[in-house]
This record gives structure tokens, sequence and C-alpha cells, in this order.
């Protein structure tokens, strides 16, 4: 409302300026609520806290420059190339750094040869060591040693946040296009092991993903990638609204339409804000 409002003004003639401002060192307010964790996390995609000084450094330059809108942060533009080579720099920020063309096939293929020269008898252990340090690595821990890799994501102190970061991760590492809902259909590290065990080729491997199941897994990576741009999602609803009728009636020809749970469960998504998309997310975690 404040980014319309600065537009509006704007495009009348009037001076307004609407600051999107960034993490602040100072634990006050929503920065109050975050952890040592979550702030090693938002390190690591290179977003660095504000000290006061330099925020009211940036307040100040605000003012000197025409614009209805202006992002006060603090990049780390070293973390940002990191991200940006393991192919997990968000699209927002890719034009503010350079970084080497993916390989994934290279990856994935590294990771297949691996298991290729293992007996399938060790191949699952191979995998889970793979799971196991990317859960080590967003939950700030130096190795995946202490990890047990039959509790539940979420006992482990993951939220909705850390599961995207670790669905990203394992992508990259495997070469796979996993999907955005991995660590509650797969609560555990043992059972995202073995899926992607199976989806690399390991024993009794399935075959990779359809392209309607690739599709379908944008899809939901894009609905967690949404939230928090209520200005986007409001200016697409009507397509979104079209699309969901489009689906329901798509539905509606393979006989399982009168399935409660899955009506209750598009209901519940149909009226969900961007925040209640990743409360889902919780809840379908605090449920495994």
């Amino acid at each position: 409302a404040l980014d319309a409002l600065a537009a509006t003004r704007r495009a009348a003639g009037l001076p307004a300026t609407s600051l999107a401002w960034g993490l602040w060192a100072d634990a006050t307010g929503m920065t109050g609520e975050l952890d040592e964790a979550d702030l090693a996390r938002m390190e690591r995609t290179g977003i660095g806290a504000l000290p006061a000084e330099l925020g009211l450094e940036l307040f100040d330059e605000s003012l000197r420059l025409d614009a209805a809108l202006l992002v006060p942060i603090q990049l780390d533009l070293a973390a940002l190339r990191t991200q940006a080579r393991a192919g997990m720099l968000p699209a927002l920020l890719r034009g503010l750094v350079r970084a080497p063309a993916r390989r994934r096939e290279a990856t994935g293929g590294s990771l297949a040869q691996r298991l290729a020269g293992v007996a399938e008898a060790d191949q699952e252990q191979v995998v889970l060591d793979v799971v196991l340090a990317q859960v080590a690595s967003v939950l700030g821990h130096a190795s995946g040693a202490a990890i047990e890799p039959g509790r539940a994501f979420k006992e482990l102190g993951f939220d909705s946040l850390a599961a995207v970061e670790l669905r990203n991760r394992l992508s990259q590492v495997a070469g796979l296009r996993l999907p955005a809902t991995l660590v509650f259909d797969h609560p555990t590290p043992v059972e995202a092991a073995r899926l992607i065990l199976s989806l690399v080729g390991g024993p009794g491997g399935a075959e990779q993903p359809s392209p309607l199941d690739q599709e379908l897994q944008r899809l939901e990576a894009l609905l967690i990638a949404v939230a928090g741009h209520e200005k986007q999602i409001a200016s697409a609803e009507p397509r979104l609204r079209s699309l969901s009728n489009r689906l329901r009636a798509l539905l509606s020809t393979t006989g399982t339409e009168d399935a409660d749970d899955d009506d209750t469960f598009e209901d519940d998504l149909d009226f969900a804000s961007d925040s209640d998309m990743f409360d889902l997310i919780d809840k379908e975690l605090g449920s495994a």
C-alpha cells in the first residue's frame, strides 16, 4: 500500500519515496524473533544485517534520489556469487553478479557415477550422507555426524524457509529438480535420501519425472517463492482464479472429484494468503 501511495504521489508531481528496508542488525521487532540459524541462513544468501549507522546513511542518500521505491539493504557480493555458482541465486538478484553457467548435467552425472561404483547395499548410505551434509549446512552445523537420520525435519529445527533452502541445495547436489514439497512429502533425511536414490537410478530406481510432473514442481516452487509479494499476487489474481477453475474442470474428468480431503485442501489454497502458504508448509512439517 505504501509503495502504491508513493507511486501515485510521484505521478501527480508530489514528493514521496517508499523504502523497503533490509534486515537491521538491532534485535527489535521482527528481527528479534530470528535466531542464530536464521541469521546465518540469510548471510549465506548474501543478505547482511544493516548497522544503525549505515541504515541512517542510506536513509539520507534516499532523500537525494528521485525514485518512488528504493531498497536500502546490505548485500555480500561474494556470497551472492557463491549462490549464483550453486544455481541458488534468486532471480531478483541475478543481475548483480556474474557467474559461470550452471552445469546441471555434470553435477547429476557425478552423483550417478559415484553410485555406480558402490555396491547396491551401500548406495542408500552414500546418498544419506549427502543429505545429512546438506541438512547440517542449512542448520549451521559443522557436519551431519550428529544428525539423527530418522528424525523428522521439523524436530531437527526446520521451518518453511529452511525447507526451501534444503530442497534447493539437494537439487543442485543431485542434479535433479526436486519438488518444493520435498521435506513434508519425505519428512526425514532417510526418506529424502531414498527419493533421491530412486531418481538418480539406484536399485529399483524410478523413471525421471514426466514433463507434467516437472512443470507441477515448478508451480509448487513458485507458490513458495512469491510469498511476501502481495502486489504481484493481487495483479495476477484474475488469472490465478481462472487457472484454478480450469484445474478443477480438468480434475473433474478423472473421477476423483468427490474426494473430500482433496476438495478441502484446494479450498484452503484458494483463500490462503502468502503467510498462510508458509503456515501450511509448517503444519505439514509438524504433522509428518
